[in-house]
């Protein structure tokens, strides 16, 4: 501390005489100069002390509310859900399947398949889906040939594949066909039969599935001319016959007459043969 006259540093703090009234000057305290003798009076150092920590702690409350405000979150601006759009329960679904309607049993077996809500479970898959396809389940009757196919919650039976899914095909649903056109192309589960395999190819590119367009292709290169013509004919007289997935069963039986009268066995040979009743059909 500096003495105002005489710049000197000697100075040292005095002490309060009775008449300067202590309680007057409670933020100041009094000080001599030992130099001049000057005496003179300067804010208490503790008071200083004080006062720079109530203004430090201050300081401290006032950054850490700021950075507590910045970082809340604001009010959510997320709507409601929409009661119309939430995805049923698990529980809900195998509740109303237990009930017996083919859906909702094919739905309950979609939940057990990958990318289901349930962990993957063919075994139950595979039972739900056998519960819908004996109602005629187009969907069920084609995942149940699948799980035959490749042996999943079932032994493999690759002719119990191929007559699963050729009831599905039979209801025109686009990816049981391309199977079935499949399965006739390799022989798997059913006589290898070239002309039936582009018919099916044939119908499931006419339903926009595009892989049967490939496949159907490839049949061609492997047949003659004449073969190739039958199985458009063929494939012609079949889709006026055969129901769009999703109209349900009323032309099954038609289906399967048709099936029996105009294609042909399927033990028979694929060597040209003359044929008369096949140019019957044709010339109707």
């Amino acid at each position: 501390m500096i003495c105002a006259r005489c710049e000197s540093m000697n100075v040292r703090r005095s002490s309060w005489k009775k008449n300067e009234g202590h309680m007057n000057h409670f933020l100041y305290a009094p000080y001599r100069c030992r130099e001049c003798k000057h005496r003179f009076f300067k804010l208490s150092r503790p008071l200083k002390l004080s006062i720079t920590a109530t203004l430090g702690l201050f300081t401290c409350v006032g950054v850490f509310v700021t950075i507590y405000l910045l970082s809340k979150p604001g009010p959510s601006t997320t709507p409601p859900p929409i009661s119309q759009g939430i995805k049923p329960s698990r529980t809900i679904v195998l509740e109303k399947a237990k009930q017996g309607k083919a859906d909702d049993q094919y739905a309950a077996g979609l939940m057990y398949m990958p990318g289901g809500d349930f962990s993957i479970n063919y075994k139950e898959a595979h039972k739900w889906f056998d519960l819908a396809a004996k109602q005629g389940h187009a969907g069920a009757e084609f995942n149940l040939g699948l799980l035959y196919r490749n042996g999943r919650g079932v032994l493999q039976d690759f002719t119990a594949a191929a007559q699963w899914i050729e009831k599905a095909a039979h209801q025109g649903y686009p990816e049981a066909q391309h199977q079935l056109a499949t399965f006739y192309k390799t022989g798997e589960g059913i006589q290898r039969d070239l002309t039936q395999a582009y018919v099916w190819y044939n119908l499931a590119s006419a339903h926009g599935y595009e892989p049967s367009i490939a496949g159907r292709n490839n049949v061609a290169n492997l047949m003659n001319a004449a073969e190739v013509l039958r199985a458009q004919t063929l494939s012609r007289h079949l889709k006026l016959t055969l129901p769009t997935h999703g109209e349900g069963k009323s032309h099954t039986a038609n289906v399967e007459n048709l099936i029996k009268r105009d294609i042909p066995d399927r033990s028979a040979t694929h060597l040209p043969q003359k044929d008369n009743s096949f140019k019957d059909n044709a010339s109707d």
